[in-house]
């Protein structure tokens, strides 16, 4: 399937060939890169620019096969009838050149290195002469002749050095292709695979597309499978590695099945001086790692091109040869090596060793690639390992999402045959799983109460962890702190990050600052000690996160964040979304939009897609917050929408569904309705001993307009930790009784504690107050401050949106204004507002009359264009 690509992450470059073109400083531009990263796609796009400006532009490109021709390039515009070359020069430089008054000649060579000698005279005369402005594209890992050379040492010619794509252009382009969101492990790993080269990019999506491994699922496009290469890219590769002799291939088909391998262990395996040739030819690189040295193929695409012709009987006796090299290493028990040697040997020709892959299994999980575990565990199964691989595999599935999968793998395990021990375990994965997994709290308690009654006291312990579990994901926080208080994470291989994670989160919530940190770093101990699946430890530094952002402490938030992000970079599946998804929180709280959104955006989308009950709808809310907050309608409220339809029997996370629904309200301009929603989760936190989440929400009621909870608040002080409840309680004093200084204050405090938006709506009701005192200078000096921070941010406001807005209407007529302007009649604003229609009409007629708006769309239309316009 042929597929329409678009230039992406080239935007610095045409700018700056757009400045060569149209400047008289220099005489063309040198373009510089491997293969395949878009040289000639570049310089057609400046010649089309330039073109479009009334330039008189040319083409030419080099081959090997006219390299032995003379005037070979420019065939096309050599004067007929001249024999001698003398003449055949002048013509084609005149033809090349000629342009009509007042405009410019621009000639784009391609593949300059290609040119034959006198096409390179032609080219160099026209670049010393500066009779056109000349483009020329060159493979950086070419030789090129000294004639070529001279070209771009003879006159002023702008160098542009052309890389391969980022990771996020990558994506950019892929959505940019396919018209909608890409999955972000899915463009990971294809930006692994082609490391960001757009000519490969480009031949193995459209290959994928049309096989059906990249496909669109619940709106997100996601690559399914493994790839299969297509003929013409491999053949495209074997080109560009040329023929091997017997010892070269050793050494590369080696390092296709095993890399990166360490120096001294491929040295082992093939010969020395091979390895030294296929340095020199560029086909393998050499990275320093740790105390030695490490080998890998120069590009992931060799080794893909390898294993597709390569004999299978060939590679399989290579991953047993390495296999046993990893194996005698001094290292062969570190988990990495452990892995990679299970993996290898799921094809090899040595006979299965079921300790060595029920190992592997364990630290596939460890490592975040659970499909790797989910085939070693099945591997171990059929070496006839014993129950262990289906305990790890059913861990592993349900990781995944995979709930039916793991809980068909656990049924078919013979409990009778289990220890004590292992039958509480197996209780606490089959309960774990019937509980997050498919999303059936009842079910799982009904299981687990069976097993307590039929396991020993002294291995209950599984049991007793689940049963905090339980409580904490029915939103019963006071049992479940209950349940895990003489629990010890450390005694409990695998569950005990789990009952962290719930003590953390749980504590969080409740403002217990100082408890959740703790619980979070034993988390992240019995993770890292029991080799659990990393998405524990996220979960855990969500909670951390979370509890830090509750107190106030954000520039601390943030800084765990952006560790848990970097963490995440290169781990597989919804690992690394998850620490998108983090470090998106963090930077919401902060009030940072610009880096928000676009966090929140990939990782829930994606997150949705594959985990639409579970992470998806996790942070399905924060990214509704931050599409509202920037002002983004109608795609919260569709979001919002879409979250409201999904089925979760699990964490309500009513606190965090109150705050996106009372930003999508606010932005449309129900700011009483925001201001309820907030009001009633604020009681409902307080019911359940949140007190953290209880502060949350009445601060950000305040910063919507509210004038009740200033006495709350004063009394949460004594409560909860952490510096933001007592700065929310002397803004919501402030606010209730007009204290303009107090007001402006609050928001100085805000911006230290690193909180932007409400430093931004603290400042607009500072504005707001010296108004209503008429004190005209000081509100103008508040409402600059506000539009400030906003333009920082990139956020919009109740309060900075009242502010700055000079028209002397009411906050009810703004907010009934606003409706109007997003499309509602009066009987629907009546019902949104729980007025009578007769008091909205009233409403509507003064607002009118104050604003001189002939009508009510006018009225409307007219608060629409200021807010877009602030």
């Amino acid at each position: 399937m042929r597929l329409s690509w678009p230039l992406i992450g080239r935007q610095g470059e045409l700018r700056t060939l757009a400045a060569v073109i149209s400047g008289v400083d220099a005489s063309g531009a040198l373009i510089r890169g491997p293969e395949g990263v878009g040289k000639s796609r570049l310089a057609r796009e400046a010649l089309t620019a330039a073109a479009a400006t009334g330039c008189a532009t040319r083409t030419a490109a080099g081959t090997s096969s006219a390299r032995n021709v003379p005037l070979g390039a420019f065939t096309a515009w050599a004067p007929s009838g001249v024999t001698d070359t003398v003449g055949l020069v002048r013509g084609v430089i005149e033809a090349l050149t000629s342009a009509p008054p007042a405009a410019k000649a621009v000639l784009a060579v391609d593949d300059a290195h290609l040119l034959d000698d006198l096409s390179t005279f032609v080219v160099h005369q026209i670049v010393l002469r500066r009779s056109a402005t000349v483009l020329l594209t060159v493979r950086d890992d070419v030789l090129v002749g000294e004639a070529t050379r001279e070209i771009w040492r003879s006159g002023a010619i702008e160098r542009l050095e052309l890389r391969e794509l980022s990771l996020d252009d990558t994506r950019t382009l892929l959505e940019a292709t396919l018209g909608g969101p890409f999955d972000g492990d899915s463009a990971l790993r294809l930006w692994q695979l082609t490391r960001g080269n757009t000519l490969y990019l480009q031949n193995i999506v459209e290959q994928e597309v049309t096989d059906g491994r990249i496909v669109e699922q619940h709106g997100c496009w996601r690559w399914i499978g493994d790839p299969i290469l297509p003929p013409g890219l491999v053949e495209l590769i074997e080109c560009r590695v040329g023929a091997l002799p017997e010892r070269l291939a050793d050494v590369v088909d080696t390092l296709a099945v095993g890399e990166p391998i360490e120096l001294a262990t491929l040295s082992r395996l093939t010969e020395a001086e091979a390895i030294e040739e296929a340095e020199t030819r560029g086909l393998i690189t050499l990275h320093p790692a740790g105390n030695g040295v490490e080998v890998r193929l120069a590009h992931p695409l060799y080794g893909e091109s390898r294993r597709t012709l390569a004999p299978r009987t060939r590679l399989r006796r290579l991953r047993g040869r390495v296999v046993t090299e990893l194996g005698a290493n001094v290292d062969g028990d570190d988990v990495r090596n452990v892995v990679r040697r299970g993996a290898l040997s799921l094809d090899c020709d040595l006979a299965p060793d079921p300790q060595l892959l029920v190992d592997a299994a364990r630290g596939a999980v460890w490592l975040g690639d659970l499909s790797l575990a989910d085939q070693l565990a099945q591997a171990a199964s059929a070496a006839g390992a014993g129950p262990e691989p289906s305990l790890v595999r059913a861990h592993a599935l349900s990781w995944l999402g995979r709930g039916e999968d793991a809980a068909a793998v656990l049924a078919a395990v013979p409990y009778d045959d289990l220890t004590d021990h292992d039958r509480a375990r197996f209780t606490f994965l089959q309960c774990s799983n019937m509980l997050w997994a498919l999303g059936d709290p009842a079910r799982a308690k009904a299981l687990a109460d069976d097993a307590s009654r039929r396991t020993p006291r002294d291995a209950r312990m599984y049991i007793d962890a689940f049963h905090s579990v339980y409580w904490f994901a029915v939103d019963q926080p006071a049992a479940a702190l209950e349940a895990a208080e003489h629990l010890v994470p450390n005694d409990l291989p695998v569950v005990g990050a789990e009952v962290a994670w719930a003590v953390a989160q749980m504590s969080a919530d409740a403002g217990r600052t100082t408890r959740a940190i703790s619980a979070a770093h034993a988390g992240y101990a019995a993770a890292t000690r029991s080799l659990d699946a990393p998405h524990t430890r996220f979960n855990i530094a969500d909670a951390e996160v979370g509890a830090l952002l509750l107190a106030g402490r954000i520039s601390e938030a943030r800084e765990v964040a952006v560790r848990v992000r970097d963490q995440s970079r290169n781990l597989p599946g919804a690992a690394h979304l998850l620490g998108d998804a983090v470090a998106g929180r963090a930077a919401l709280a902060a009030g940072d939009l610009r880096v928000a959104l676009p966090l929140l955006r990939q990782a829930a989308e994606s997150l949705l897609a594959m985990h639409p009950i579970g992470w998806g709808y996790r942070y399905g809310f924060p990214y509704v917050t931050a599409l509202a907050a920037v002002g983004m309608t109608t795609e919260a409220a569709t979001a919002l929408a879409a979250l409201g339809r999904v089925n979760r029997g699990f964490r309500s996370l009513d606190y965090e569904r109150g705050l996106a629904r009372a930003w999508v309200a606010a932005a449309e301009g129900a700011v009483t309705e925001a201001r309820a929603v907030l009001l009633a989760e604020a009681e409902k936190a307080r019911a359940t001993g949140r007190f953290a989440a209880e502060v949350f929400c009445l601060q950000l009621a305040v910063q919507f307009g509210d004038r009740t909870a200033a006495a709350r608040l004063l009394e949460l002080t004594a409560v909860v930790e952490g510096p933001r409840v007592a700065v929310a309680a002397r803004f919501a004093a402030a606010l209730a009784v007009g204290d303009a200084e107090g007001l402006a204050t609050a928001s100085q405090e805000f911006e230290r504690m690193d909180d932007l938006v409400a430093a931004i709506d603290a400042a607009a009701h500072t504005a707001l107050a010296y108004r209503s005192q008429d004190r005209r200078g000081s509100a103008l000096t508040w409402s600059t401050r506000a539009d400030a921070l906003a333009e920082r941010c990139g956020v919009s406001t109740p309060a900075l949106r009242q502010a700055s807005e000079s028209l002397p209407l009411t906050d009810r007529e703004i907010e009934i204004a606003m409706l109007i302007g997003e499309g509602l009649t009066n009987r629907a604003i009546a019902e949104r507002l729980t007025l009578s229609v007769r008091t909205v009409e009233s409403h509507v007629f003064r607002a009118m009359k104050k604003a001189g708006s002939t009508s009510r769309d006018e009225l409307g239309a007219l608060l629409r264009q200021r807010t877009a316009t602030r």
